[in-house]
């Protein structure tokens, strides 16, 4: 989180010396440590679950605070989980296509991150944006390991 705090106030020193006026992020989420946040957004916006357990089924968990609004309402929907921010500083997450931890997956690296998804190709050809449905914290997936 320091690396983005950092770009960020860079950012805003710039835009504030340039004479810009500027908003506040639209992300100022801090995840809780040894968690997972996952958020329905690119870059680490929109709804956001702050998660300390493995789940087999996205289709039945709830974005914190939004108890009508599923991480996972079927391939494609723009709803889905979109980033990943893992708060634990030994563990990977294995990210699954399929619920049950089933299927084609990708890894986030301890204390690392996936911003955008889409940025992700699977073994079966798929994008991992807006169709991925479970995650696991361990190292049991045999897909590529991530972190930016």
């Amino acid at each position: 989180m320091i690396r983005r705090i950092s770009a960020m106030l860079i950012a805003a020193a710039s835009l504030f010396s340039a004479g810009v006026a500027m908003a506040a992020p639209a992300q100022a989420y801090t995840c809780t440590p040894d968690n997972a946040c996952l958020y329905s957004d690119s870059d680490f916006t929109g709804y956001v679950r702050d998660d300390y357990h493995s789940q087999s089924s996205w289709e039945s968990i709830n974005y914190d605070g939004a108890f009508n609004i599923l991480l996972y309402w079927g391939e494609n929907n723009p709803r889905n989980v979109t980033s990943i921010d893992n708060w634990d500083t030994d563990t990977r997450i294995s990210v699954y296509y399929n619920s049950q931890w089933l299927g084609p997956c990708f890894k986030i690296a301890a204390y690392g991150y996936v911003s955008n998804m889409s940025y992700i190709t699977l073994s079966s050809g798929k994008n991992a944006n807006d169709v991925m449905a479970s995650h696991l914290f361990g190292n049991n997936c045999s897909g590529t390991v991530y972190n930016f």
